[in-house]
């Protein structure tokens, strides 16, 4: 189950995401991201809330990612949980997205 609460300011979009990115959920949050509206720039996606994420996930969120590239919005993913933020590191994709785009929530 994915719960996503989301809030779009003039060129901002949030996406704060809680629950498990998995095959269930995919499409649900695709048609979220597809959503935003037209005068977005930067979408910031807040992983804070998300235990589990598997390979359709990933795939979801990196094709999601490339898709709003190409319309010159900005996607920054926050508040990674750390053990997320490991497997996305063992798959290359800080690498691949760009590590600036991508922030592990440190322990405090």
């Amino acid at each position: 189950m994915l719960e996503v609460d989301i809030c779009h300011s003039k060129s901002i979009s949030c996406f704060k995401l809680s629950g498990e990115l998995d095959i269930s959920v995919v499409e649900k949050f695709r048609s979220n991201i597809e959503s935003i509206p037209e005068s977005t720039t930067e979408v910031c996606i807040d992983f804070f809330g998300v235990g589990f994420v598997d390979s359709t996930g990933v795939g979801c969120l990196v094709q999601a990612m490339n898709k709003l590239r190409e319309q010159d919005i900005t996607v920054k993913i926050k508040r990674i949980p750390k053990e997320i933020y490991e497997v996305f590191d063992i798959l290359g994709i800080p690498e691949l997205m760009g590590e600036e785009y991508l922030e592990c929530q440190t322990d405090t």
